[in-house]
């Protein structure tokens, strides 16, 4: 008779279907490339995507890219406010692009429980199928937000040690990695009826090392249709693993679209996953006796959701999955491009306005696939030669032929960095309506403590900061660019420009007297781009701003271009996360950083791909936004080495900010 184990994971984390690296070790850079989706296979944007202390964030068709990382063995995490966490470990060497394949991501419970430090509390999910009871000062902070989230075994972080005639079913605990001391109680479903003799193991998942550790206490059963309980010192992931019985079933199939098999589809249902074949079978293995809904979802296809199917013991439950696509009506562009007075020219990229990009081979000709129909412009470029731009309009199943590019030659095209070591190097700030000026040229050589990460006599801790609360040393040099205040004493090392006289209450944030809070701008001369094919803005940065509001449009840290004649200004993004913490996870004191919520900030590396700029003259703006007066104690924005360069963003070419997050709309200067 044949068992089944079944895990429960308390602990957010997600399995990366699809894992792909290259060959290992060797010295030089490689480049580094993948996709975040959802369990519905929609693109999840936005999302923090780190390697090292390089960092990027996923763009609206959830892609992702990294180029000229040093080669060697990489983890990759990605962190998206809404969704569960994803690790990845790959190796390449120099020379190499490799594919990290796709990450799946779950959503987080919706349920938010505040845990009180002096009183303890009990958190549960929406369901209330899991709960974790917090004894007195059980969790390290005043107050600390917990969500607990159950999690498909299709998006774990690894598979946990299991075996024959046991089942997994995943769950994970927010904050991750938090400490509690006293342990705390956890209860997760027993859902396949273990007695209560009978001992279930639970391990955490390390995030460092990415393995999963047995913990050294064993869980029991209330009873054997209740719960399975276990003392737990840490949140984050916890798999508990639970034998079958009765013996348990399996589900078995193949996924179709239009009657003709799919391969690589994901099938899954809560405790069991598999990806199909190239014949498009599957089988889900281990499913416990009862009823269950099946999910399957592959790139290009809408989301599948079986009606309940019902398992019995040692048999099969056959479920054939016809799957929809999603459709466009779609054409193709051909055309060539020309050196101007001087003949074809290969290499020049042609870039689509509704999606597309093609290179030209050695005749000049080339080929737009798959162009939605209707009216769309091309642009091609070429390095050091002017772009050029035209109409087309495309048809139904048509390919429309483009009239030819002919490019001027201009030159060879500039490369600039900016180390602002010895000047500020023609970037100037604007302050705002207010007077506030808050951006200026800083040097290391200065210590700022902020003055709000301390009580000082009847004045209470404002915000609670994580490491040191000194302002960071520059990422290269001695000097670098600071939104933030160095006077008065009162105010240092924060943006909160005059403290109000009612900021009483301990960890407040921060509370600023103008009711408008402040802004400023952080503007560079004109930059050339003509004779660019490509364009790539890079900078370093470092940040710390409220963590209660980040996304809504407080503290927005948001950079912007203006073309020649710089009569309107475009965003190419802002380092802000998409979304706030679901129902205010963070209390007022708590800092969003570039290490994240309520961690030590980090130096980063952030880029903007400039290639629809190709071929004009620039300006760029850094724009710090408190919007208002809440939660304006924190150390601000620090910018460090900004370079433009004739370069390619990556793999896909698009750049590492999302365009259709909701645009912050500049005050007026």
């Amino acid at each position: 008779m044949k068992s089944s184990n079944l895990l429960i994971f308390v602990a957010l984390t997600i399995f990366l279907s699809g894992c792909g690296s290259g060959g290992g070790g060797g010295g030089g850079v490689g480049n580094l490339y993948g996709t975040v989706v959802n369990l519905s296979y929609n693109p999840v944007s936005n999302a923090d995507v780190v390697v090292d202390n390089t960092a990027t964030k996923t763009l609206s068709n959830g892609t992702y890219s990294f180029i000229n990382l040093p080669s060697g063995q990489k983890i990759i995490r990605i962190i998206s406010i809404a969704h569960t966490p994803s690790y990845r470990q790959v190796s390449f060497s120099g020379g190499q692009s490799v594919n990290a394949g796709i990450a799946i991501l779950a959503d987080l419970d919706s349920k938010v429980t505040p845990v009180s430090k002096a009183a303890g509390g009990t958190a549960t999910n929406t369901s209330g199928s899991i709960k974790i009871v917090f004894p007195i000062n059980s969790v390290t902070q005043e107050t600390t937000n917990v969500v607990l989230t159950a999690v498909p075994k299709v998006a774990a972080p690894y598979n946990p040690p299991s075996g024959d005639q046991f089942v997994s079913y995943i769950v994970y605990a927010k904050p991750e990695n938090m400490s509690l001391t006293p342990s705390a109680e956890l209860s997760v479903p027993n859902l396949t009826g273990v007695p209560a003799t009978l001992e279930v193991k639970f391990y955490n998942f390390n995030t460092d090392t990415l393995d999963w550790e047995l913990l050294p206490t064993r869980g029991h059963s209330t009873t054997e249709t209740d719960t399975i309980d276990i003392n737990i010192s840490k949140l984050g992931w916890i798999a508990a693993i639970m034998l079958i019985t009765p013996a348990p079933g399996w589900i078995e199939g193949t996924v179709t679209s239009s009657s003709v098999p799919v391969a690589g589809v994901n099938v899954w249902t809560m405790t069991s996953y598999d990806v199909t074949d190239s014949s498009g079978s599957y089988r889900l293995n281990d499913i416990p006796v009862g009823t269950t809904e099946v999910y399957a979802s592959a790139l290009g296809y809408q989301l599948y959701t079986s009606p309940a199917q019902t398992i019995t013991t040692n048999h099969p439950t056959t479920l054939p999955i016809d799957l929809t696509p999603f459709i466009q009506n779609q054409g193709n562009i051909e055309g060539s491009v020309k050196r101007l007075n001087d003949g074809n020219l290969q290499n020049a990229r042609v870039v689509g306005s509704k999606g597309g990009v093609a290179y030209t081979d050695e005749y000049g000709r080339y080929t737009l696939y798959n162009v939605p129909t209707g009216i769309t412009s091309i642009t091609a470029y070429a390095d050091n030669h002017i772009s050029s731009t035209e109409s087309v309009t495309v048809k139904v199943g048509e390919t429309a032929i483009a009239d030819t590019f002919y490019l001027p030659y201009v030159g060879q095209a500039a490369t600039y960095e900016f180390t602002f070591e010895t000047t500020t190097e023609g970037f100037t700030t604007i302050a705002d309506e207010y007077g506030h000026n808050f951006w200026h040229r800083q040097t290391t050589s200065e210590s700022h403590v902020n003055y709000f990460s301390q009580s000082h006599g009847a004045i209470t801790q404002k915000v609670y900061l994580v490491g040191s609360t000194d302002i960071p040393p520059a990422h290269r040099g001695s000097y670098y660019f600071w939104y933030g205040q160095t006077s008065p004493d009162t105010s240092e090392a924060s943006y909160i420009g005059i403290q109000a006289y009612d900021d009483t209450a301990e960890g407040s944030g921060g509370i600023s007297s103008n009711a408008g809070g402040n802004y400023g701008t952080l503007e560079s001369s004109s930059l050339d781009l003509r004779g660019y094919t490509f364009g790539k803005l890079s900078f370093w940065t470092w940040w710390e701003i409220e963590g209660k509001n980040p996304a809504t449009g407080k503290d927005s840290m948001c950079v912007y271009i203006s073309k020649s004649p710089f009569g309107s200004w475009d965003l190419l993004g802002c380092l802000n996360p998409y979304e706030d913490p679901a129902k205010a996870l963070t209390i007022s004191g708590e800092a969003y950083t570039s290490g994240g919520f309520d961690q030590q900030g980090i130096w980063v590396q952030h880029s903007f791909d400039l290639s629809q700029y190709a071929g004009k003259i620039i300006k760029l703006r850094f724009e710090f936004d408190t919007d208002d007066f809440l939660y304006n104690g924190f150390r601000g924005w620090f910018l460090d080495d900004i370079k433009i360069e004739n370069s390619q963003m990556g793999i896909f070419g698009f750049g590492n900010y999302r365009r259709e997050r909701p645009i912050p709309v500049p005050r007026k200067r």
